[in-house]
């Protein structure tokens, strides 16, 4: 009998004695194949057949993985010699529930090495162990979100990785996208995330009003509608943020903005709240100058300030007369065109039809309603003197813009701020009544302005360029738990276990000579 255990490569009466009693105790596992069962306990009764160590196997391979890792620690202990080395060393690993990183030291580097599944799996437990990018990437669909996000925090899973996009759950891919690439993450994923501070940043960005409270968001909000600024403001920017604020109220100053600032349109709403023009504005000074210097006309005009608008129409017309460079943006073409469309319309009041078509031919015929006005004034150079209606649009008389659904209530409100205006009033009225007869007779003949009124409208977004920058999502799983690892060291066991030796160690060596 010993020679028939020596010729498994079990030596000493003291070994087979430990080993008998661990296989029997193997044995005694309940719902184990019959057919296994019956040859092993042959061997355990007699001389010991060839066989065993491949029916031990495969009796472990019938063994949930944790079940099956005890026996095959029990075996080895008991001295059997049906495994590599390295598979020793590894068992010797996996007899710790938790082996981690910090709370057990690895018996050697080469425990490092292995199938894939091994590898993943310490890992995941924090051992430098070595994973491809391309392994993780095949990994990274289905592993629990907490393993993830450990894996994320030691750097061997990134943004290049792009594992959100192998994850089912929408939750999991917005919570990925959140930590690993936070600019892709929208505002209705903020909302689903329950990422207060990445939706704050969007509202901001989007134009709302977010002055309550105190984040840096409030006070950008207030700063952006002119209100002075918090003295704890400049400090809570980032160092470009703090320069680029320097540079922003110093050119409120001077009147003058570095060319990175006024290019940027997103800004020019907080430019305009914060500027109040000493005097002329001078629109070559950059497109911002040119569109706040057009806007002044525009307002001007709907309050029939015309001294005012023809001072400032100068520059501006004299500016769109001239060639416009090749890198000129269809907003500077657009307020160019707008200039003089308003430049020809204060040319009615002393009948320089001549003049104020000229204007207009110089645009082109591109817009319609330019070719509506050059129609009208062609119009009105046929008519007599005595024959010409008022020169001015009735709907700017009354402060609203041109088919303004508004006029008779904006009519009523004017009568009683002009009440003891008589000339005014007058003009009002007159107004109203071109209005009536224009709604009456079905026929609105007026000289039309501006091309477009929302040139004349700042959009709500605001910059990106004073906040900070985007910070991931902090993590919100906990470390992963031996629970939330167990199919990973399932895995792992299993590739354990292919290094049990399913021959004696003599067949092997035969084998191998």
């Amino acid at each position: 009998m010993v020679e028939g255990w020596a010729a498994l490569g079990v030596q000493g009466e003291d070994t087979i004695g430990g080993l008998r009693k661990a296989i029997t105790l193997l044995l005694g596992v309940p719902g184990l194949p019959a057919h296994l069962v019956s040859s092993v306990e042959r061997s355990m009764g007699g001389r010991p057949e060839s066989s065993l160590p491949g029916e031990v196997k495969a009796i472990l391979g019938t063994l949930p993985v944790e079940q099956a890792v005890a026996h095959l620690d029990e075996l080895l202990q008991a001295g059997a010699p049906w495994m590599t080395d390295l598979g020793r060393r590894k068992v010797q690993v996996l007899a710790f529930e938790d082996p981690r990183a910090g709370r057990i030291k690895l018996p050697s580097r080469d425990v490092l090495e292995g199938p894939f599944a091994w590898r993943l799996y310490l890992a995941a437990l924090g051992h430098p162990a070595s994973v491809t990018a391309v392994e993780m990437r095949r990994a990274t669909g289905n592993l629990p979100l907490p393993v993830l996000d450990d894996l994320l925090d030691a750097g061997l899973v990134g943004f290049e990785d792009a594992p959100w996009e192998r994850r089912e759950a929408d939750s999991e891919r917005r919570y990925l996208t959140a930590r690993l690439v936070p600019a892709m993450v929208g505002r209705q994923d903020a909302v689903a995330l329950g990422w207060q501070e990445m939706e704050r940043r969007h509202r901001f960005l989007d134009g709302e009003d977010l002055s309550e409270g105190d984040d840096i968001y409030a006070l950008l909000s207030a700063f952006w509608k002119g209100d002075s600024p918090d003295i704890s403001l400049r400090t809570r920017l980032s160092p470009s943020g703090q320069v680029l604020y320097d540079e922003i109220l110093l050119g409120v100053q001077t009147e003058r903005w570095p060319a990175h600032i006024v290019k940027d349109r997103a800004l020019w709403s907080l430019l305009a709240t914060r500027w109040t023009p000493s005097g002329l504005i001078n629109p070559s000074v950059s497109d911002f100058h040119m569109w706040r210097a057009l806007y002044n006309c525009y307002r001007w005009l709907l309050a029939g300030m015309f001294d005012r608008v023809r001072s400032q129409l100068t520059p501006l017309v004299d500016l769109a007369e001239e060639k416009q460079p090749q890198d000129a943006g269809e907003a500077r073409v657009q307020m160019c065109a707008e200039a003089l469309v308003m430049r020809a319309y204060l040319d009615l009041e002393t009948n320089d039809f001549a003049m104020a078509r000229k204007r207009l031919e110089r645009i082109g015929r591109r817009h319609p309603v330019i070719q509506q006005n050059i129609d009208y004034i062609r119009r009105a150079e046929l008519k007599k003197r005595n024959e010409l209606d008022y020169w001015e649009n009735p709907y700017l008389v009354l402060g609203v813009s041109h088919g303004s659904h508004e006029w008779l209530d904006q009519w009523r409100s004017l009568v009683k701020l002009v009440r003891d205006d008589v000339r005014k009033r007058g003009r009002i009225n007159r107004a109203k009544r071109r209005l009536e007869a224009a709604e009456r007779d079905g026929d609105g003949d007026f000289y039309r302005l501006p091309l477009d009124e929302s040139l004349f409208v700042l959009p709500r977004e605001r910059s990106v360029a004073l906040l900070p920058p985007i910070e991931p999502m902090p993590r919100r799983t906990l470390p992963a738990t031996p629970e939330d690892l167990a199919e990973l060291r399932a895995r792992a066991i299993e590739t354990v276990l292919d290094e049990f030796a399913a021959v004696p160690p003599s067949a092997l060596s035969e084998e191998s000579s």
